[in-house]
């Protein structure tokens, strides 16, 4: 195999590799700009083509002839679709192309073409031959005709119309218009050095083909790296996209449990409005009756009427705790709100709970500083209360935990909020009640009196003040409810502040043991 033919077959097997592939690049949304490179490609590989068709011929006049004939139309069209390219809109279009582009393109194929066709592009038994001992190469090659010469001329002039420009776009920075400068010059080098074999000054190859390849090969890379480009946006993009779904179905579920949430508390507040007329009179009714009956049997009941008479009495109390606690929740009284010292809303709290911890635990009120909020004390206290309560039932129903203890601390949360902690070293809270406790009607003592409203009218109080709630687990055992107000605005009553944080009994941080055990 001659080395023409070998590099006739490597450029043609490159330049059809990149045709196939840049057509069907050029039909991805975004990438019809690829359209006149595929053509480049494309006309560069027919050249190729017929070269190899050339070579495969050499000992047949009418063989190299018109392969030589038909490759002055290629080389022109091939220059034409430099000047589509150089010249068209981002989206590749032949329209886009100026006039006067237009008319150079169409003149320079349609006159190679007219001297391809008339069989006027080469001098009828004019050859010249071509020797090139290095290569073991010696053909006759057919010489161009002075018209044909005149067409060479045009294809040169079309191709430096499309270098002219690239260089005017690297002078000012357009990406990758160097590169292609480069490529034509070294494509110029090979034109001339090829002109210089034809004449017979040089006995050499021709190297048009090579000159084609290292013209397309920038072109080729600049679109590499624009479609690695398109692809990190597009997996940007995509991340992107993900990301804002996962954040709508979040918001989605948060609304649709905020929904859902509404109609319960719709559905609760219907019945609240109902219990206060169809429970309340009939258990008053009921309460003045277990009253009288009392009364009129003191002394004289036996042991077992005694017993059905108290669980009577603690069956309608606990009636009357679960209607108050829907209606307190559901349909509270008109708050009063003012300014509030939480270490005296500790102090109430502990003082009403105190008959009720006593002989089950020890209570260590940790008053440490905290700035004052603005609230309802009474239902402060009572949120305060229902904590202490609820920590008390928990070490009542754990025999085993001795001593039992509450501890109540009084801080400031690093956003400057004022928090009461409330903790016991009781069994904790059930793991897979966490997330429904606070829910009306969700207990941990369903089995001995629990009605579920505890936490519940809590988180109310706590959400009426603007504050939060949080239950977990101490890691050495234990229950913890946190609850966290907004502390008062600063220029609200500073000094009012300083007094009412001091205390007559000592330190605000030190140990107070307001209660202890019975």
């Amino acid at each position: 195999m001659s080395i023409v033919l070998a590099i006739s077959l490597v450029t043609f097997a490159f330049h059809l590799a990149a045709t196939v592939t840049l057509i069907a690049i050029a039909r991805a949304p975004g990438w019809a700009r690829v359209r006149p490179v595929a053509m480049l490609a494309g006309s560069a590989g027919l050249y190729s083509l017929v070269n190899v068709f050339g070579s495969v011929h050499q000992s047949s006049a009418v063989g190299i002839t018109w392969a030589t004939t038909l490759n002055l139309t290629i080389a022109a069209l091939h220059a034409s679709c430099w000047l589509w390219y150089t010249f068209a809109d981002e989206q590749g279009s032949w329209r886009s192309v100026p006039v006067r582009i237009k008319r150079l393109a169409i003149v320079n194929v349609g006159f190679a073409a007219l001297l391809s066709l008339s069989g006027n592009a080469v001098s009828s038994g004019v050859y010249d031959r071509i020797v090139v001992p290095a290569f073991g190469l010696d053909y006759a090659q057919p010489r161009l005709s002075p018209v044909a010469s005149i067409a060479a001329i045009l294809i040169l002039v079309t191709i430096c119309t499309s270098f002219v420009e690239f260089v005017r776009r690297a002078r000012r920075g357009v990406a990758g218009a160097t590169a292609i400068s480069l490529g034509f010059t070294l494509f110029f080098a090979c034109s001339v050095f090829e002109g210089l074999v034809a004449m017979g000054v040089v006995q050499f190859i021709y190297v048009a083909e090579i000159g084609y390849l290292v013209l397309i090969t920038p072109v080729s890379a600049m679109l590499v790296r624009r479609f690695i480009s398109d692809a990190r946006r597009l997996t940007l993009l995509s991340k992107s996209l993900a990301d804002e779904v996962a954040r709508m179905v979040a918001e989605r579920d948060s609304a649709r449990e905020a929904m859902a949430e509404e109609s319960r508390m719709a559905a609760l507040g219907r019945i609240a409005g109902g219990i206060g007329h169809e429970v309340n009179n009939p258990l008053q009714f009921l309460t003045f009756s277990l009253e009288e009956l009392r009364d009129e049997t003191r002394g004289h009941r036996t042991l077992d009427a005694e017993v059905a008479l108290r669980n009577a009495f603690e069956g309608v109390d606990r009636i009357r705790r679960v209607v108050d606690g829907l209606r307190a929740y559901l349909s509270p009284a008109r708050p009063v709100f003012e300014t509030v010292d939480l270490h005296e809303t500790v102090r109430a709290a502990l003082r009403v709970a105190a008959p009720q911890m006593r002989g089950v635990a020890k209570v260590r009120p940790l008053l440490r500083p905290v700035p004052l909020v603005r609230g309802d004390e009474g239902k402060l206290v009572q949120a305060v209360v229902n904590g202490v309560l609820n920590a008390v039932h928990a070490l009542r129903a754990s025999p085993a935990v001795t001593p039992g203890e509450i501890t109540i601390t009084t801080r400031t949360t690093a956003s400057g909020d004022a928090e009461i902690e409330i903790a016991d070293n009781g069994p904790g809270y059930p793991v897979a009640l966490l997330p429904t406790l606070g829910q009306p009607f969700v207990t941990t003592r369903a089995t001995s009196g629990g009605s579920g409203l505890g936490l519940f009218v809590i988180r109310g109080v706590v959400d009426l003040h603007g504050g939060r709630v949080s239950l977990e687990n101490a890691a050495e055992g234990g229950a913890v409810l946190r609850l966290v107000l907004p502390a008062q605005d600063e220029e609200c009553t500073p000094t009012d502040a300083a007094a009412l944080l001091s205390d007559a009994a000592g330190p605000i941080s030190e140990e107070s043991p307001a209660v202890m055990a019975g």
